[in-house]
């Protein structure tokens, strides 16, 4: 019985030791997954600030092209009463002066020349413009798109990581239980062997007292026994006496 107690506790505490190093692996894994995690969080938070960063940048631009569209529109608008001013004078100089009225058509014909020539100019100026802002804004929804792509993939890979965690959370506390239920069980088979090898311990004394007491009767029966042969061998050298004086007496 002492034998198998002690191959069970050694059992016992085997388990004890497995479960302890497998709730060690997961904790460290645990702590791994958690640390994953909060780095994507954090690289999710630094994407979102880009996004939003490009999103000011974008809402910039388009104000700046605005304001643009409003100079060039204000710009035509006092090139046009310009003209109308100047073609204005030139149509009364012409009513007035007839000698002057080559010179009107030339003025007209330069001022005609110069709008268009400023047209032109104001039109390859915003278009320009517009391709530059197009470009700006295509690269901006580009790196937004981009930006948008990993934050889903951060995002699912959070979701991934959060449920490994979960998983690893439950089966960290799972084997807690299973540890606690294995200490509690080597508690009670100490417990159990330990009352038994108190029970053990105490048929042992009585065994050894009653061994000593048949010890002690059996040294007082021996004693006795070597009494009664002394005495026996008293008597038989008594009775030899008695028998050789007999004898002795006969002749």
């Amino acid at each position: 019985q002492i034998l198998e107690a002690t191959v069970g506790n050694a059992r016992m505490v085997l388990q004890i030791d497995n479960a302890r190093l497998a709730a060690d692996d997961f904790r460290v894994k645990w702590e791994a997954e958690l640390s994953m995690r909060l780095a994507v969080e954090n690289d999710i938070s630094g994407l979102r600030k880009v996004i939003d960063d490009t999103n000011m940048a974008r809402l910039q631009l388009e104000g700046e092209l605005e304001a643009l569209k409003e100079e060039l529109i204000f710009m035509r608008k006092n090139h046009e009463e310009e003209v109308q001013s100047l073609q204005a004078q030139v149509s009364s100089s012409g009513l007035t002066v007839e000698v002057d009225a080559p010179k009107s058509q030339d003025l007209g014909k330069i001022l005609a020349e110069l709008r268009a020539q400023y047209d032109t100019l104001a039109q390859k100026n915003l278009e320009d413009l517009e391709k530059q802002w197009g470009r700006q804004i295509t690269e901006s929804t580009i790196e937004i798109t981009q930006s948008s792509k990993e934050i889903d993939t951060a995002r699912s890979t959070l979701v991934d990581l959060r449920r490994t965690v979960q998983t690893l959370e439950i089966d960290l506390e799972s084997l807690r239980n299973q540890k606690a239920g294995l200490e509690n069980n080597l508690l009670e088979v100490e417990n159990r062997y330990r009352a038994q090898l108190e029970q053990l311990h105490g048929l042992v004394l009585r065994v050894e007292a009653e061994l000593g007491q048949a010890r002690a009767e059996l040294q007082r029966q021996l004693q006795e026994h070597q009494d009664l042969l002394n005495a026996k061998d008293k008597l038989e050298a008594e009775i030899a006496t008695y028998r050789q004086l007999l004898e002795g007496g006969e002749e």
